[in-house]
């Protein structure tokens, strides 16, 4: 992205985004393209590539940030991303199944557990 588009996604009123967010992004993008098959690795590794499956009752047990997230986020940053935040990695962690936050009644539990208990395929 070069600095006119920067400029143009800055002012757009639909993406709503402040031109320093903006160049984060892009900065972080550049950051994944030097990032190798190792650096992905690094990425399961931090959960020993087994989910962390949390049996929480009370939505004021689920944590906002947790250890792993904030080792994460420390070499993230040491990589050179930015706005990568603790509680940003801990959600990260979330959605890409890396810790299973929810309740144990929720309707989702049961099938997160399931996927999270079949082995990772590493490519």
């Amino acid at each position: 992205m070069g600095e006119d588009e920067i400029e143009r996604v800055s002012v757009d009123k639909a993406v709503s985004l402040a031109e320093s967010r903006v160049r984060c992004i892009v900065e972080n993008a550049k950051c994944i393209q030097k990032a190798s098959k190792h650096s992905a690795c690094c990425v399961g590794a931090t959960v020993n590539h087994k989910p962390t499956i949390n049996e929480y009752r009370y939505t004021k047990q689920v944590p906002l940030r947790s250890p792993k997230a904030e080792a994460m986020s420390k070499d993230l940053r040491r990589r050179g991303f930015q706005l990568v935040g603790p509680v940003i990695v801990h959600w990260f962690m979330q959605a890409a199944g890396m810790t299973i936050d929810h309740l144990v009644d929720c309707y989702r539990y049961a099938e997160c557990v399931n996927l999270a208990e079949t082995p990772w395929r590493h490519v």
